[in-house]
C-alpha cells in the first residue's frame, strides 16, 4: 500500500484516537466475569496499537514542519491551543476546589471566564488574553496568595500553563528543515503510518471477536470506524474523498441517476408534469370510437316532468301563430 505523507499523518492520528476507544472497550470487558480468552485478545489488540504508537509523538513533532503538511500543522496548532486552555481550566478548578468558588483570587486572576471562546479564538485574541492573564498573575495580590502554603498545589499547574502556552506559540511558526532531512523524515513517517494501518486493522478484528459476548459494545465504543481520507487541501480532518477509480463522467452519470430516483417529497417541491411523448410517423393514431347519431331518449321522469309544460305552452303558441297569419275579415 503506497501512502503519501499526508495520508500517513492521518493514519497516525487515527491510531491515537483508536487506542482511546480500545481502552474504553477493554475496561467494559474487564468488568465482566470470566471471558478469559476474550480478555486476552483485547490485551493483544491494545499491545499492537501501543507498540506501533511508540515513535509517533516525537515523529509528529518533527513531521509537522514538512512543507506539504500545512493542514496538519494547522491542526497541531489548534490542538496545542486546546491543551493550553485545558491547563487554564485545571488551574481554575483547583482553586475552586481547594478555596471556594467565591475566593477573591479567582476574581483577581480570572475576571472573565472565556474558556470555550478561547478554544476557537484567533491568534490575536489568544495573545491578548494571555497577556492579560500574565499581568494579573504577576500582580502583588495574586503573588502573595499563591505564596501561602494552602495554595502550594497551584505552582505545578501554573508551570504547566506556561509550558502549554510556549508550545502553542512554537507551533505557529514552522521550522525550516534542511533538504537533507526532508527525504528521511518522509520515509520514516510513511513507514510508521503503514505499520499502524496494519496494526489498527488487526486490532479491530481482535476487538470485535473479544466483544462478541458483550452485544453492542463494539459499535458503541466506535471501534467500527475507519480512517477517512481528505477530500483535498484546505478541508478539515475527517472528510472522505470520492472514489478515485471512478472516472468523472461515470460519477456524474451515477449522480444524475441517483437524483432521478429520489421521490418527489424529498426536494420539497411538486414534480413537474412530464411532456407527452411524441408519436412516430410510422405509428398510426388509435381509431376513434364511432359516434352514434341515434337520439338519446331522456329518462321517464324527465318526460313526465316536461309534458304538462309542453301541453300548456303549445296551444298558446299555435293559436298566436294562426291569429297572426289569418287575414283580417272584409267589411261589406
Amino acid at each position: 500500500m503506497s501512502l503519501s505523507t499526508l495520508e500517513a499523518y492521518d493514519l497516525i492520528r487515527f491510531a491515537e484516537a483508536f487506542e482511546a476507544r480500545l481502552v474504553t472497550a477493554s475496561d467494559t470487558l474487564m468488568d465482566k466475569e470470566g471471558l478469559a480468552p476474550e480478555k486476552g485478545w483485547m490485551a493483544t489488540a491494545l499491545g499492537l496499537i501501543r507498540s506501533g504508537l511508540t515513535p509517533a509523538p516525537a515523529l509528529l513533532e518533527r513531521a509537522k514542519d514538512l512543507p506539504e503538511l500545512e493542514e496538519a500543522r494547522e491542526e497541531f496548532s489548534f490542538q496545542q491551543q486546546n491543551l493550553w486552555v485545558d491547563a487554564l481550566e485545571k488551574l481554575h478548578a483547583g482553586i475552586t476546589f481547594c478555596a471556594s468558588s467565591r475566593a477573591p483570587v479567582i476574581e483577581a486572576l480570572f475576571p472573565h471566564l472565556k474558556f470555550p471562546q478561547l478554544r476557537r479564538a484567533p491568534v490575536d485574541s489568544v495573545n491578548e488574553f494571555a497577556a492579560a492573564y500574565d499581568r494579573r498573575y504577576k500582580s502583588s495580590y495574586v503573588t502573595r496568595i499563591f505564596a501561602q502554603d494552602d495554595f502550594s498545589f497551584v505552582r505545578p499547574v501554573v508551570d504547566q500553563v506556561a509550558r502549554a502556552f510556549a508550545a502553542w506559540q512554537a507551533s505557529l511558526s514552522p521550522a525550516n528543515l534542511p533538504d537533507a532531512q526532508l527525504a528521511p523524515l518522509r520515509a520514516e513517517l510513511i513507514s510508521v503510518g503503514t505499520r499502524l494501518d496494519v496494526a489498527v486493522r488487526q486490532a479491530r478484528l481482535l476487538a470485535e471477536a473479544s466483544l462478541v459476548p458483550v452485544p453492542g459494545t463494539f459499535d458503541a465504543t466506535g471501534l467500527a470506524a475507519k480512517p477517512k481520507r481528505r477530500a483535498g487541501r484546505g478541508l478539515p480532518f475527517g472528510f472522505e474523498e470520492s472514489n478515485p477509480e471512478m472516472p468523472p463522467a461515470q460519477a456524474d452519470d451515477e449522480l444524475d441517476s441517483a437524483e432521478s430516483d429520489l421521490p418527489p417529497e424529498e426536494d420539497g417541491s411538486e414534480p413537474l408534469p412530464s411532456p407527452p411523448e411524441p408519436q412516430s410517423a410510422t405509428e398510426a393514431p388509435p381509431p376513434e370510437p364511432p359516434v352514434e347519431s341515434a337520439p338519446v331518449e331522456p329518462p321517464a321522469t324527465e318526460i313526465a316532468a316536461t309534458e304538462p309544460v309542453a301541453a300548456e305552452a303549445k296551444p298558446a303558441r299555435r293559436g298566436r301563430k294562426k291569429a297572426e297569419s289569418k287575414p283580417p275579415p272584409e267589411t261589406t
